[in-house]
């Protein structure tokens, strides 16, 4: 089993995150209508990511395959950011 799970927890929350928020984006209220459901479902989708993790054959294999889930996604949510179709964190006031 090697490392395969730690991968699969390390880099399997922030996926979950960017998947749930990429999810969100196209909805027709806006990010505002789905970030509760967005939340909730970002656990089942992080231990999905976790227990499919597992699958690897190697450690090395889940490592860089996550890793490359993830700056694929955060990558897409930056260019939406630039872009100006996804909207900017808001500054805590």
């Amino acid at each position: 089993m090697g490392t395969k799970w730690l991968a699969g927890a390390l880099l399997g929350l922030p996926l979950a995150v960017a998947l749930c928020t990429l999810s969100i984006l196209w909805l027709p209220g806006g990010w505002e209508t789905g970030i509760v459901a967005a939340l909730v479902a970002c656990l089942p989708v992080w231990v999905t990511i976790i227990s499919c993790s597992l699958l690897f054959r190697t450690s090395r294999s889940a490592w860089l395959w996550l890793g490359g889930a993830n700056l694929l996604c955060f990558g897409a949510l930056w260019a939406l950011r630039l872009a100006g179709l996804a909207p900017a964190a808001l500054p805590v006031s």
